[in-house]
């Protein structure tokens, strides 16, 4: 994973773009050593038609729960970061989904992982789904029920 912002694409062509900002911010909690717990947050942005660009995210805080090989996002700081961003950007960026960490080289979702995803809705909206590995990301948006694998886009 480099530095720079990372575009995916799914089946349709439609674009998500990871900025360089969140991208360092992903490396910053990659679980590279084994003593690292697993990190979560949630993906912010906005919506350009039918293309999504992440331009921020929240970050591991007060009141999460983390270990090895699970997380639990429980701060009250997460919202919190969804409602300054939406205010400051005069309402234009949006809470767009869930990121989390694994300590997999290549990470894959596991079957709690598609629980936890399965309960989250967004307006008729897509959402958005990061796992963050030790040398690459999972990306998936969720259509209605179903997850879409994304593809990068390699520049």
């Amino acid at each position: 994973m480099n530095n720079n912002e990372i575009t995916f694409k799914d089946k349709y062509g439609n674009l998500v773009v990871i900025m360089s900002d969140v991208v360092q911010l992903f490396k910053k909690y990659q679980q590279l050593l084994p003593t690292t717990s697993e990190s979560a947050g949630v993906l912010i942005g906005e919506r350009r038609g039918k293309h999504i660009v992440i331009t921020d995210i929240s970050v591991p805080g007060k009141g999460d729960i983390c270990s090895r090989y699970q997380v639990d996002r429980k701060g009250v700081h997460h919202q919190k970061k969804v409602n300054e961003s939406f205010i400051k950007s005069n309402k234009t960026k949006h809470y767009l989904g869930e990121w989390h960490t694994h300590p997999e080289k290549q990470p894959n979702p596991s079957a709690l992982d598609y629980k936890s995803w399965s309960k989250i809705h967004i307006n008729n909206e897509n959402a958005i789904f990061i796992i963050v590995g030790q040398h690459s990301l999972w990306v998936a948006i969720k259509n209605h029920s179903t997850f879409d694998l994304l593809t990068e886009i390699v520049q």
